[in-house]
């Protein structure tokens, strides 16, 4: 009589692997994705607090320019870009001459909203990943 030797292994044991892979994915995966949403949402708010300093700097040098009748008084907006001196305030449409945009972590442009000519108060935003007004936003 002679004894035969297994090679391999059997349907039970890897339908039991695969459904354990399964349970530990179903696990990670959403905690990787809340580590990427909370890393998107610190480098957003990183990146606006940097913009606030150029912008307060160039405020305090006088260079932030003159807010235009129909430009960004009374709550339209204007997209921050970059250029080789620093930063440039612009349209949201129109890419200025020489300029990059500067893009959130969602691949959207910061937002700047300046209420009225006469103040140098502003907000400086995302609007995240749904690009709409709502509680995603990450603003300073």
């Amino acid at each position: 009589m002679t004894v035969r030797r297994q090679l391999g292994y059997s349907l039970v044991e890897v339908m039991m692997a695969v459904a354990i892979l399964a349970i530990l994915a179903a696990i990670a995966i959403p905690l990787y994705e809340g580590h990427i949403l909370e890393a998107r949402y610190g480098t957003a708010l990183k990146d606006i607090r940097q913009i606030e300093l150029l912008l307060d700097d160039l405020a305090s040098n006088g260079d932030l320019g003159v807010v235009e009748p129909g430009g960004y008084v009374g709550g339209s907006d204007l997209g921050v870009y970059t250029n080789a001196t620093g930063i440039q305030l612009g349209s949201l449409t129109l890419t200025p001459a020489n300029t990059q945009p500067w893009l959130d972590p969602w691949g959207n442009l910061y937002r700047y909203q300046r209420a009225n000519t006469t103040t140098i108060v502003y907000a400086l935003y995302s609007r995240g990943a749904d690009t709409a007004d709502a509680g995603d936003d990450v603003s300073k």
